[in-house]
């Protein structure tokens, strides 16, 4: 596994040791990984021994959050961003 992850948008983030946190190529601000869990997840890892991304473990409450957002979408269309 890399310190390259990819959130659910396909937006890369990438580990900065210097500042020791996380950033893409477009942000202006850094970001520890659980923030970026928290906010963009479930993330996606780079992973060399498969040459592709393979999707992180859903905590339970991300997989509680994503059955509420899948059903709310269901039920009423698209309402989230």
């Amino acid at each position: 596994m890399t310190d390259t992850y990819r959130d659910k948008d396909g937006d890369q983030w990438f580990w900065s040791a210097e500042d020791d946190a996380y950033y893409t190529r477009d942000a202006v601000e850094l970001l520890p990984l659980d923030v970026v869990r928290d906010r963009f997840g479930p993330l996606e890892v780079w992973d060399n021994g498969a040459n592709g991304w393979v999707r992180e473990p859903e905590t339970q409450e991300q997989l509680l959050r994503r059955i509420i957002r899948e059903e709310l979408d269901r039920r009423l269309g698209k309402v989230h961003t």
